[in-house]
């Protein structure tokens, strides 16, 4: 360090007022041109340079300053800018892996409206069928019974259980059919108004 740089280390080492703003007012301007070209954030560009030369005053006594005080200075401030950097990056990694679970879960709730939709359709579409449809398809699908299991369990012939459901999937086919072409007819509709 220079004598100047020593006298005036020496001076705020004692906490001598007018050391500190004659450092204040030496070096402020350049520091904040500085903490800047790194942030392109004036505000908190500002806040780092104070943040630094707050540090002098408060711990000067503790320092150990081998070279110049300005490049100390000038130093302190381009790490902690890089450090804010760094952190700035962190915090925006974090947000993008953030947004994406959210992105994941909002694509999970809409597949999930969907099928909820679908199986409410489904079960419209259960309920228009006549009973003994109903329960053929029934014990066919969610109970998993094979059609000769479901004919001796009903007291019909195969024939009508082959029937039964083909009359159900018929049902269910041209329900569903419907729904997409009014689903269709409306998305239409709005891309129209």
């Amino acid at each position: 360090m220079s004598d100047q740089d020593n006298e005036l280390f020496a001076r705020i080492c004692e906490k001598d007022h007018a050391a500190f703003e004659q450092l204040y007012l030496t070096h402020h301007r350049r520091l904040l041109v500085l903490a800047f070209q790194y942030l392109r954030n004036e505000e908190l560009a500002e806040e780092i340079v104070n943040d630094i030369l707050m540090k002098i005053w408060t711990d000067a006594s503790r320092l150990d300053i081998t070279y110049s005080l300005g490049k100390y200075l000038s130093k302190s401030v381009v790490n902690r800018c890089l450090n804010t950097i760094r952190k700035q990056k962190g915090i925006m990694g974090k947000f993008a892996k953030y947004r994406a679970d959210v992105q994941d879960t909002m694509q999970i709730e809409d597949e999930a409206a969907i099928l909820e939709e679908r199986l409410i359709r489904l079960e419209n579409i259960l309920d228009t069928l006549p009973p003994q449809c109903k329960k053929i398809i029934m014990l066919s699908k969610f109970e998993k019974c094979k059609q000769q299991e479901i004919a001796d369990r009903l007291n019909i012939s195969i024939k009508t259980v082959k029937n039964q459901l083909t009359i159900a999937y018929e049902k269910i086919r041209n329900g569903t059919i419907i729904t997409v072409i009014l689903v269709n007819v409306f998305a239409f509709i709005r891309t129209i108004f």
